[in-house]
């Protein structure tokens, strides 16, 4: 790759390490950040999987794991999804990203951008007073009720081949960053604590090898000021890679190995996915999550028919983490995203003023030549402004 196109990457990927290093050496122990809700997985199809998804960012959750794959959108899409937790915790997210009507930053090709919507429930608690007659007062609160909105862009900037070592490698790459807002309340808080954060993202792929790199980070930002107490975001740096090739058919079958590091709180998880396509319909899934509390296997299934997508996971670990969650997702391929060109405007010429009469007395006076050079042509001279 020449060095043109590696001095760029290779200093934004050290600015990212360089911002790391300070949240990595104050880091506390696991579960120490505020908004723990925004480590869960918000996609089935990645959840199946157990989570290694940065390096596949294929569909509309790209926002959740790396902000770059949202490039990969050519037609609008959206989804919805429901994941019912321990106890009567709950969470929903809705999600929807398109292509935009102009060419990226890099000129390559359409840049899509996304927003989504996550709203997370942690049950409720229940509160008894005694009141000084006797009667007991019994009321529930809200334990716990987390926000997060979410504006992402994407877009290819790199597509070329490289010679590396006497393969010519097709090389694509993506880049993309979210803005995010968060608010969470505790206990019905009249003034709940809310702040601002990012996440940026890099996919780079072959695909004539089925090859792809991701990398994202999540989560930079400021924290949760509760009370006079000020709690971090679980900040997550993503590493991961993927390789997906055709089996016979309409099969395909796809493997994700993922490192996931918090770097707030010195904890990391290793995650592994598989993904069988059967016939462009059915997918099973199954993942292995390690290295964290929520360790163990994770499944799923999807049923595709037509632009309507329905996917399922569910952990198989210890009993607090298996939540299970479903969503249902659908692509307009029936929208054409046209590429917005602007129109020029024309300003019609005006009428020539005519000359005014000379007197009959006088003589015309002759041009000063009678005739043009032969061989020479007229000039035209109509003329229009553009502007």
């Amino acid at each position: 790759m020449t060095d043109r196109l590696n001095a760029p990457l290779l200093r934004l990927v050290l600015a990212a390490l360089a911002a790391l290093l300070p949240a990595a050496a104050l880091a506390g122990g696991p579960g120490s950040t505020g908004m723990q809700v925004l480590k869960t997985d918000m996609s089935p199809r990645a959840a199946g999987m157990g989570g290694a998804f940065a390096a596949v960012a294929d569909d509309i959750y790209s926002l959740d794991y790396n902000p770059a794959g949202l490039g990969q959108l050519y037609i609008p899409e959206a989804s919805a999804m429901h994941l019912a937790g321990f106890d009567d915790s709950s969470l929903q997210h809705f999600s929807f990203g398109m292509p935009l009507p102009f060419l990226g930053m890099a000129g390559l090709q359409k840049p899509a951008a996304g927003v989504s919507l996550m709203m997370a429930s942690a049950g409720t608690l229940p509160y008894k007073l005694i009141m000084p007659d006797g009667s007991v007062l019994s009321k529930s609160y809200d334990a716990q009720k987390d926000l997060a909105l979410t504006f992402g862009y994407g877009e290819k900037v790199y597509a070329g081949d490289v010679n590396l070592e006497g393969y010519n490698a097709r090389i694509e790459q993506y880049l993309g960053m979210n803005v995010k807002y968060i608010r969470s309340v505790l206990l019905e808080d009249k003034q709940p604590p809310s702040t601002f954060a990012v996440d940026a993202g890099w996919l780079v792929m072959e695909p004539n090898l089925g090859l792809s790199f991701g990398a994202s980070l999540a989560n930079l930002g400021g924290g949760l000021k509760y009370g006079s107490e000020v709690t971090r975001l679980p900040t997550i740096a993503r590493l991961g890679l993927s390789y997906q090739r055709p089996t016979v058919m309409d099969q395909s079958l796809l493997l994700a190995a993922e490192a996931d590091i918090y770097t707030a709180e010195a904890l990391k998880s290793l995650r592994f996915g598989l993904e069988y396509h059967f016939e462009q319909v059915f997918n099973l899934r199954l993942g292995y999550r390690g290295g964290e509390d929520n360790r163990g296997f994770t499944t799923g299934i999807g049923v595709h028919y037509g632009d309507m997508a329905l996917d399922v996971a569910m952990g198989l670990g210890s009993e607090v983490y298996n939540a299970s969650q479903v969503s249902f997702s659908y692509k307009f391929s029936g929208v054409t995203i046209k590429e917005y060109r602007r129109k020029m405007k024309f300003r019609e010429p005006e009428a020539p003023k005519a000359a005014p009469a000379r007197k009959a007395s006088k003589p015309a006076r002759k041009p000063a030549r009678e005739a043009e050079p032969a061989g020479e042509k007229k000039k035209d001279s109509d003329f229009f402004w553009i502007y």
